[in-house]
């Protein structure tokens, strides 16, 4: 069973963390400017890991690695795909948030690096800290604009090294609508195929967390998490716990099963 995000008594803060710029040049500088502040604090044999941009071997099966949630594990025949384009989606108070938590805690205490580019400006690292997940192997990018998230997610992906990345989309539709060029950037088919294209190049899984399906045919894998039941303590507005039901709607791996079942536990911290 894993645990969702929760609050922290203490802030903390991320390995590297800073804001992406949209212009070409001056986002790919940024972007080197993250990386070199990442080089910084991490461990020596992580770093090195980034700096050669060492890709996982290729094998005949797709490599995977394990989420550290039983059923899940077992749905997908081992574990999130390595070198695939995936996505996670659901509704509010869904479990997806808790989900992705749980992905980057598992990357991380396997001694993996983690990216999180956010779009959505909802990345807690108080939060991801509860949850289970090594800050200090994780970048923190935030993206304040559709366009810029999916080129800033480009970037990350060639540099390889990184076990994951995560590219947070909630909520920006509604706040770019005025702007169209940004409002559709998310459904141009052209990024994803790209963006597919070099997550496979790299060995790197690339994890889209949004509301509703984004990535369309390019994704290797679209899971939907739907709640089944909350639990409430003694007051019945302090919710304690929550089932939900994880639902391959795309797969291109061969999941093993129909659904998987998990259930969340919260806890005051």
């Amino acid at each position: 069973m894993a645990s969702p995000p929760l609050h922290a008594r203490e802030p903390v803060h991320p390995a590297s963390h800073a804001e992406f710029c949209g212009e070409t040049r001056s986002g790919s500088a940024r972007v080197e400017t993250l990386l070199h502040e990442l080089h910084a604090v991490m461990p020596a044999d992580l770093a090195e890991r980034l700096h050669t941009g060492a890709a996982p071997a290729r094998t005949d099966e797709t490599p995977r690695f394990a989420t550290g949630i039983a059923s899940l594990d077992a749905l997908l025949g081992g574990g999130l795909p390595r070198g695939r384009l995936c996505e996670i989606t659901g509704p509010l108070s869904s479990g997806r948030t808790s989900l992705a938590m749980a992905l980057l805690a598992a990357v991380t205490h396997g001694g993996e690096l983690a990216a999180v580019v956010d779009a959505a400006d909802a990345f807690d690292p108080a939060s991801a800290a509860a949850a289970g997940v090594a800050l200090e192997r994780v970048l923190w990018a935030r993206a304040p604009k559709p366009r810029d998230a999916l080129r800033c997610a480009e970037r990350l992906l060639d540099a390889r090294g990184f076990g994951i990345v995560m590219v947070d989309v909630c909520g920006v539709e509604a706040r770019a609508h005025r702007t169209e060029r940004h409002a559709t950037s998310l459904s141009n088919p052209s990024s994803w195929k790209r963006l597919s294209h070099s997550a496979h190049a790299s060995g790197t899984a690339l994890l889209v967390s949004a509301p509703h399906a984004q990535v369309g045919a390019f994704a290797a894998l679209t899971l939907e998490a739907v709640a089944v039941r909350a639990h409430f303590a003694d007051r019945p507005v302090w919710m304690e716990g929550l089932e939900a039901r994880v639902v391959p709607v795309r797969s291109r791996i061969g999941a093993r099963s129909a659904a998987a079942d998990v259930r969340w536990s919260l806890r005051a911290g």
